[in-house]
């Protein structure tokens, strides 16, 4: 579930569309000699800081497609949407179905393209068999662990050298807890089995596997005080234990209405642990709650919040370009978004339905090629 967090910049959002102000006009020429309407693709806009992700199906793996055609112009990075989760990969034990991920994975060498690997240890998307036995009983810490590990090498092993990072646990940590005593979510069958500890073993299995790879905790609600402060508390207890550990993914599932502060607060935080930082779920809905009212139409209004607040975060992000490793969106473009519902599209992308760049993508550039 995700947080709706009041900010400064939501408030300006709110003035501003009430008396129809806009950050500036349509967008208009720039300086280095591009003529209105024309872009720069997006992995060539932030080339000088860091990789521009997309999280894809294998269906999008066909460079005569419409997104095959957008991935090969804007991304130089790929994360697999849901086919190198654990039920995507083993749902019956010790058969692997590596077809779909494999496809991700050749379109992204064909392409030049990096490939992030989502997920290997999460309590949601993953067979049961990984933490129940034939009677429905929990697996003993020793059994639980050992498949675990079996899968992690297996998984890591066979992408060995072509996927560069990976989130080895995903969503660990308790969500709300107003007095700070939650840590971790108790309901994954994982923290029943063993407690936390199957989080550290997670990364050493990992390590072993691809001493290369780059190793990630990732999580959402990560910018904000109640979570944070958790995870900050789990990484530092990783690294000072010695658990092979190099960054932290914050699932940028977040609205217009995202603060700056809370931003650069995480951002501060996590540089003091030494450690990366990955934006791994990109996607800014136009909704400043989850009570306003649904549209289907890409109004003039979520027009005016886009262009405010995605240049705000990528300005945010450029300023941290020293520890931020990869920016991902969590999609293409807004013809489709697991935000979704029926009644209610979120527009989250700097691409448009048809995946072209919309006005806040203009915005974007200008920031950067001023």
């Amino acid at each position: 579930m995700k947080n709706y967090h009041v900010s400064l910049l939501a408030l300006a959002i709110g003035v501003l569309s009430v008396f129809g102000c806009t950050p500036t006009e349509e967008p208009t020429p720039l300086q280095d000699g591009l003529g209105e309407g024309e872009y720069i693709p997006l992995k060539e806009l932030f080339k000088d800081h860091f990789p521009i992700g997309a999280a894809v199906t294998p269906n999008h793996m066909d460079s005569r497609t419409p997104h095959g055609r957008a991935l090969i112009e804007h991304f130089n990075s790929l994360v697999a949407e849901n086919v190198m989760k654990p039920d995507a990969l083993q749902r019956v034990k010790g058969t692997y179905t590596w077809t779909n991920a494999d496809r991700i994975v050749q379109f992204a060498k064909e392409n030049n393209m990096m490939v992030r690997g989502h997920t290997l240890t999460w309590h949601s998307q993953t067979p049961d068999w990984f933490f129940y036995d034939e009677n429905g009983d929990l697996h003993t810490p020793e059994v639980a662990m050992k498949q675990l590990e079996e899968h992690i090498t297996a998984v890591v092993s066979r992408y060995k050298g072509d996927v560069y990072a990976w989130d080895v646990v995903n969503e660990a940590m308790f969500d709300w807890d107003p007095n700070g005593q939650i840590i971790y979510r108790e309901d994954s069958p994982w923290y029943k089995i063993m407690g936390p500890a199957y989080i550290d073993s997670a990364f050493v299995y990992a390590r072993r596997a691809d001493p290369d790879a780059k190793l990630f905790y990732n999580d959402y609600n990560s910018i904000f005080s109640w979570k944070r402060n958790k995870i900050f508390d789990l990484v530092k207890r990783l690294k000072d234990n010695n658990i092979p550990i190099d960054g932290v993914g914050l699932q940028g599932h977040w609205t217009v209405g995202v603060s700056e502060q809370d931003l650069r607060t995480t951002l501060d935080l996590f540089r003091s642990l030494g450690v990366e930082i990955q934006i791994t779920e990109l996607d800014l809905s136009v909704y400043l709650s989850n009570d306003e009212p649904g549209s289907t139409i890409y109004t003039d209004a979520f027009n005016m919040r886009q262009r405010i607040a995605y240049p705000m975060l990528m300005k945010v992000l450029l300023d941290y370009s020293d520890i931020i490793t990869g920016v991902t969106f969590w999609g293409i473009g807004d013809d489709a978004s697991w935000l979704d519902t029926p009644g209610r599209k979120h527009f989250p992308f700097l691409l448009d339905e048809q995946l072209q760049p919309k006005p806040a993508y203009f915005e974007v550039q200008k920031l950067i090629r001023r």
